[in-house]
């Protein structure tokens, strides 16, 4: 029984020693959006969202096995919007009849594997209103949030892809 227990601790401090010598760090570089609008997605990033818009490039197509997942051959335009923080998102176009949009729930729903993007902002009503006025889709206005700091909103762009907001109250 002594041994069997020596040996569990054995294995167990060699597992420990094991999982401090596998340091892994992680740094977020940014979001990508695959699209079949891109100039629909950057519109809405930039016009609502006040994101700036870079430059667009033509990529080459998609290869046999494309490392992405996507068809061979499928055309793909990229364009790099960012915010004023310098926080990025990738708004790739892909042009292939194969390429089909993700059936997304209607209004507030979730789907298992949903993405939601969280922005703190500033002046959070006149995001609403451009939002409202370019007829997109504001699942909830912006309304104090549960914990009574901050107001929040939530939208979804023109990919269907969850945005919440929120803004925090003076003195929070």
């Amino acid at each position: 029984m002594t041994r069997l227990l020596i040996s569990a601790l054995l294995v167990l401090l060699s597992w420990s020693a094991s999982a401090e010598e596998a340091d892994v760090s992680s740094s977020y570089l940014r979001t990508a959006i695959f699209t079949t609008d891109r100039a629909g997605t950057v519109k809405f990033y930039r016009d609502v969202m006040g994101y700036a818009e870079g430059p667009t490039s033509e990529l080459a197509p998609a290869g046999e096995n494309d490392p992405l997942g996507l068809p061979n051959g499928a055309k793909r335009t990229l364009t790099i919007v960012m915010s004023k923080d310098g926080a990025g998102i990738s708004v790739m176009q892909i042009d292939h009849p194969d390429f089909k949009p993700l059936a997304r729930p209607a209004n507030f729903g979730n789907a298992a594997g949903d993405v939601m993007l969280v922005h703190q902002v500033t002046n959070i009503k006149e995001i609403e209103r451009r939002a409202r006025e370019g007829g997109y889709d504001v699942l909830r206005p912006a309304i104090p949030s549960p914990s009574g700091k901050s107001l929040q909103m939530f939208l979804r762009d023109p990919n269907g892809v969850r945005l919440e907001l929120y803004e925090l109250l003076p003195g929070q």
